[in-house]
């Protein structure tokens, strides 16, 4: 048996890494996508962000962080919840850097969290590399330990 390449095996570390991204990325988003539809930041939240997108779509994010979110935790329409969190990625990206990174935004709760870390709160860092990984998942899938490898064996 070749000790660089064996298929088995490969599949399985692939799935494995797959795993691992999915239960990253997808708590990552339900972390985010909670604030925006339950809870008392709510309404601030929506509030401050009427000055950049509408609040439909400040919904509709919220819908697709949450729900989609755990829809990748357990391996559902892993490709496309990937390919729908790459699309925010790119267009939080971009509000980042120009729009939104110029605008006077009333920090609120995150002030103590902004001026601790001298301004990389809302950074579009963690954008980008979410965006990667979300890029990464489109690309290999969701591996065998999900529930769409289950509806496809099936």
């Amino acid at each position: 048996m070749n000790m660089l390449y064996d298929p088995i095996s490969d599949t399985m570390i692939v799935s494995i890494v797959s795993l691992i991204m999915r239960i990253f990325i997808g708590a990552l988003m339900v972390i985010h996508g909670a604030p925006k539809l339950f809870g008392p930041s709510r309404k601030p939240m929506r509030d401050n962000f009427k000055q950049i997108i509408p609040a439909f779509l400040f919904d509709l994010v919220g819908l697709l962080e949450f729900i989609g979110g755990i829809a990748l935790i357990f391996g559902f329409l892993t490709r496309i919840a990937a390919i729908l969190f790459a699309i925010e990625m790119v267009g939080t990206t971009i509000l980042t850097i120009t729009k939104l990174y110029n605008m006077p935004i009333p920090r609120g709760y995150v002030e103590p969290m902004f001026k601790a870390t001298k301004g990389f709160v809302g950074g579009w860092e963690l954008d980008v590399v979410i965006l990667a990984s979300c890029l990464a998942l489109a690309v290999i899938g969701p591996g065998m330990l999900s529930i769409d490898y289950l509806i496809a064996i099936i």
